[in-house]
């Protein structure tokens, strides 16, 4: 297969690829086995093709032309415990993410790469009649990114790097709306209904919705089915430092990037009414959608503690707080609609070490601590978590021109108590938790060596 094939195979895989996930937002470390196998504390060593990823500048430490290929496979469970003792479990799936690496010195000093791979994804689904459903009952998000690189060796001891990336964003977002709410929500914005006028300032919902029980408590939910995707490109940047045989530091710089989605929306059970008209509201049609991906910044130090044992400790600093709002704008009576998410900057901090038991097998382990940067007062039941612990082992082993890496990952989020929520609409005014989120990661990769 030419590398060309191969690589339009991996990128079609990861476009229909979306993660199970209740950490800390929605971005992947986990973009080859032996960086999640110490859980991505590889910016100042990344010393394979997957540097694409997590380093490019390490590409300088690479001989010759170098491929990598594989999968990291994410399985879990979560509940939500909500009104009057009822629990709802995330619905279980294995989702499976792959991502391609290739490394080649072009000329003396010069290096250049290609990794595709996945930085944010997301999927979580659950019953079509569970009491979050106006918030949502199913979504997807799949992102592939396409990264060309070019790696300098400015000194025996810096090395620069300079990407730009195309990226691929796609969201399916499946929720429920109550007549009640639309209606109400109609009359909030000044909407005009069939015999019913505008809100009037200062008076509370609760009588609007007294008033228009007989007409709306016996309708049946409506189904809304949003699809939109769009492309959209972003650059990245790194330095390597080796300060001594002992020592390297590493930092990956990774921009921002600013989506207008567009696709369309769909519903069901619209009720047909010549009292309020619904229909004449909801009906299918065109819907676009703004969001910021933010910035990404790593830094990190390796320490070789004796010849067969490395050592590594990164921060990675992601400014979430640039994706504080999701503004949909709907081509039917709906129109714009704004849902506030208040996310904040938060730190990730990873460790990791590699034992080399002799000249074919290496050992790992790795943890991190994820912080959350979920707003209490939001919700959002794509993705109830909370900070995240993980837990990372692994090995790499050489035969001829062959390496083999494998990891094994758990993910434990911690509980999450929603305080009164703010997400107007979400339409839920009950406290909920977050409880028992785990994950389990399992992956590999093969690489090959080229004469």
């Amino acid at each position: 297969m030419s590398y060309k094939k191969f690589v339009c195979s991996v990128t079609f895989c990861l476009m229909f690829t979306a993660v199970q996930a209740w950490g800390a937002g929605f971005a992947l470390y986990e973009n080859s086995s032996r960086g999640t196998a110490v859980c991505g504390a590889f910016v100042a060593q990344a010393d394979d093709p997957s540097a694409l990823f997590y380093n490019p500048s390490g590409m300088t430490q690479i001989q010759g032309r170098q491929i990598s290929s594989g999968v990291n496979t994410y399985s879990g469970f979560a509940e939500i415990h909500g009104p009057g003792g009822g629990i709802e479990s995330v619905k279980e799936k294995t989702w499976v993410v792959p991502n391609m690496y290739l490394s080649q010195q072009a000329a003396d000093g010069v290096w250049v790469g290609l990794g595709v791979f996945a930085p944010f994804g997301l999927g979580n689904s659950y019953r079509e009649n569970w009491f979050g459903r106006y918030n949502m009952y199913h979504t997807e998000i799949a992102c592939v990114e396409i990264n060309p690189n070019i790696a300098f060796k400015v000194t025996d001891s810096l090395s620069l790097a300079l990407g730009m990336s195309r990226q691929s964003f796609e969201i399916l977002a499946k929720r429920k709306l109550s007549p009640k709410n639309v209606v109400i929500e109609g009359l909030i914005m000044g909407n005009k209904y069939k015999n019913i006028p505008p809100m009037a300032p200062n008076v509370a919902i609760a009588t609007y919705e007294t008033s228009l029980a007989d007409l709306v408590d016996p309708m049946p939910d409506i189904d809304q089915r949003a699809f939109l995707d769009n492309t959209a490109y972003r650059f990245n940047m790194s330095f390597r430092y080796q300060a001594n045989d002992k020592i390297s530091i590493g930092g990956n710089f990774r921009s921002k990037v600013d989506y207008t989605l567009t696709g369309n929306v769909q519903y069901q059970n619209v009720p047909v009414d010549r009292t309020l008209e619904i229909h004449k509201a909801l009906y299918n049609a065109k819907v676009s959608a703004d969001l910021t991906l933010p910035d990404i910044f790593v830094l990190g130090a390796a320490f070789k503690i004796t010849d067969q044992l490395t050592i590594e400790a990164d921060i990675v600093h992601t400014r979430w707080a640039q994706y504080d709002k999701l503004t949909y704008h709907f081509e039917n009576g709906l129109g714009t609609v704004v849902e506030d998410t208040k996310w904040k900057n938060v730190n990730c901090y990873r460790f990791g070490a590699e034992f080399k038991a002799n000249d074919q097998l290496a050992l790992r382990v790795g943890y991190l601590f994820d912080e959350s940067p979920l707003d209490d007062h939001i919700i959002d039941f794509a993705l109830p978590g909370n900070d995240r612990h993980l837990f990372t082992t692994g090995f790499g082993y050489k035969y001829k021109q062959f390496i083999i890496d494998a990891h094994y990952g758990l993910v434990i989020c911690l509980d999450r108590e929603n305080s009164p929520n703010e997400n107007k609409t979400a339409y839920i005014d009950y406290d909920w938790q977050a409880r028992d989120s785990y994950t389990h990661h399992l992956g590999f990769n093969i690489s090959y060596v080229f004469n």
